[in-house]
């Protein structure tokens, strides 16, 4: 089958639009699409259920349902595709895929006015300047972990792919030349192993260098080499939310961490206004590219809630600011 024909949504995308049936909480603010390809992602990453190595459904990402529909009929759904604030490419790796993604794009643009994101592996900068002309206005590459080592470790070369650290690295920073500072993104998932000291850092340096950071919290997923992992601590995630927020928006620099012999992460007492920066809730929230919320891409609807995908009550922000133990 052509990779063209088909393309996958998230399931809740699918929903809104009116391709699939459901009832949702949350309804999502971003169109997801995904690339189709019969059979895996070409990469093995160990926390991904697309992994090559991978036994999960093919349909999986995190823990959300990917259905696969004709790309002509989702397109054709162009009134329900512009409510959305934005529109979301997720690319697997196999042979192609940028050209497909640039076709993709295209043809989401057709129909749709707002914001477009490609999410996708180190890709020439031909290839990126490619998808910026076919209407992409963001992209993503995503480093996943915080350090070169661990990097290694769960999606690089003791991966046995050709993904390296280096090269996310020198694809972010190619990135910046084609779409611009504050239209780069990238993804730090927490709990595969990181220090937050490591964490913390490496929020502060891709800030520095104008690269947007989503957060999020390692979900296992069956299927998967780290199918038995832990999540990462609620407080421990909440305190490096509080620090990406505080650093987006430049009120904090690396010389205000402060770190305990356990590594926990706190910052200098010469700041002020933290609780007040914390008091809307939004450090709390889904964080990376404006317009995206990603309802229960990496919760239980039951919780615990990691990144909330609506404004908070006013109780959940108050206990979202004592979680972090910053105060």
């Amino acid at each position: 089958m052509n990779s063209l024909e088909r393309v996958r949504l998230s399931l809740g995308t699918a929903i809104k639009i009116g391709l699939s049936e459901g009832r949702l909480d949350v309804p999502p603010t971003t169109a997801f699409f995904m690339t189709f390809h019969e059979g895996k992602c070409t990469a093995n990453c160990a926390f991904c259920p697309q992994a090559r190595e991978s036994t999960s459904k093919s349909d999986r990402l995190s823990r959300i349902a990917w259905p696969d529909f004709p790309l002509s009929e989702v397109m054709n759904q162009k009134q329900r595709l512009r409510t959305f604030q934005r529109a979301c490419l997720q690319c697997l790796n196999y042979p192609n895929v940028d050209d497909d993604a640039v076709e993709i794009v295209r043809q989401i643009r057709q129909v749709y006015d707002g914001a477009i994101s490609v999410c996708i592996h180190p890709v020439a900068k031909a290839s990126m300047e490619n998808m910026r002309e076919a209407g992409a206005t963001d992209i993503g590459i995503a480093l996943d972990a915080c350090t070169a080592g661990l990097f290694d470790k769960v999606k690089g070369r003791k991966r046995k792919t050709r993904y390296s650290w280096e090269s996310h690295m020198k694809s972010l920073n190619a990135a910046l030349d084609v779409f611009g500072r504050g239209h780069v993104t990238t993804h730090l998932i927490i709990g595969l192993g990181e220090t937050e000291a490591e964490a913390a850092k490496m929020v502060l340096q891709l800030y520095s260098m104008d690269i947007r950071v989503g957060l999020f919290a390692f979900t296992s997923v069956e299927g998967t080499s780290l199918e038995n992992e832990p999540p990462p601590s609620l407080s421990s995630y909440r305190r490096l939310q509080a620090i990406r927020y505080l650093a987006s928006n430049r009120l904090i620099s690396e010389d205000d961490l402060r770190f305990n012999p356990d590594g926990r992460v706190h910052l200098s007492g010469s700041i002020s206004g933290i609780r007040e920066s914390l008091s809307s809730g939004e450090p709390f929230m889904t964080s990376g590219c404006p317009g995206c919320n990603r309802p229960y891409y990496n919760e239980r609807p039951r919780g615990p809630m990691y990144n909330y995908p609506r404004p908070l009550t006013k109780e959940e922000i108050q206990e979202a600011i004592e979680e972090t133990k910053l105060l």
